[in-house]
Order: C-alpha cells, then structure tokens, then sequence
C-alpha cells in the first residue's frame, strides 16, 4: 500500500476511534448507533477530505489536483459548520413538534460540527500524512 492511501486512511480511522474515544469518556457507555452517528468531535468527513488534499500536496505538489482537493475540502468544512448546523436546529424543532406522533420516526438531532471540532480534524488531516510520508 503507497503512502498516499496509507496517509487517508490512518487519518480517517484516527478521527473515528478518537470520536469512540470522546463518547466513551464524555457518556460512559457506547451503543451501535454511537459508532456510526453523525457530528462530534472530530469530524471524520473533514478528516477524510482534508487527508487527501495534504496528501495530493505531499504526492503532486502544488497541482491542480491539490486545488481539487482544497475545493473538497472547503465544501466539506462548509457543510460540516454551516449547513449541518441548521439540519440540526430543524430536526430539534420537527422532533418537538412531532413528538406524540408514534408513527413518525425521530429524526438525528447532533449532524454538525463545531469550528472546534473541524479544527482538530485539519490537524489531524495535517499531521498524520506528514508523518507517513516522512518515515515510511
């Protein structure tokens, strides 16, 4: 396996177990729905996009498909911290609003991210094919 794939996926599992990691500690517990649940810290989807833009950079310079990967990237962000943010607000209001309804399903409240929460996921995104690329 090349560094390139190797960087974005070491990457993209790192974001999820430290996000297993957060909910263990914040909740005590862990559930199926846990494992695959949307938003929390760090965001995994930025982690995956940000890995492949540093990796293009590592791998191809300052190229067009780097600037294809910074595009992704902030598309990404963008949706992570601004869109998502207000699936949320709907879904607390659609849930309120339709909470005596039994035949109606309970729509996920916690989708987005925090500015916080994207920036340990760049971080990541960052170092880790950093250091792929510098050792193996």
């Amino acid at each position: 396996m090349n560094k390139f794939i190797l960087s974005i996926i070491i990457t993209w599992t790192a974001a999820y177990v430290i996000k297993i990691l957060f909910i263990l500690i914040k909740q005590g517990r862990l559930n199926k729905e846990m494992l695959v649940m949307n938003g929390g810290m760090p965001s995994g989807h930025t982690a995956l996009a940000a890995s492949l833009t540093m990796a293009l950079l590592l791998e191809t310079g300052f190229s067009p498909y780097f600037l294809i990967g910074v595009v992704i990237t902030i598309l990404v962000i963008y949706d992570a911290v601004n869109v998502r943010p207000l699936i949320e607000q709907q879904s607390r209001v659609i849930n309120k609003l339709t909470e005596e309804r039994d035949d109606l399903p309970k729509l996920e409240e916690k989708v987005g991210h925090t500015l916080g929460e994207v920036m340990v996921s760049l971080g990541l995104s960052v170092a880790i094919p950093l250091i792929v690329y510098t050792f193996f």
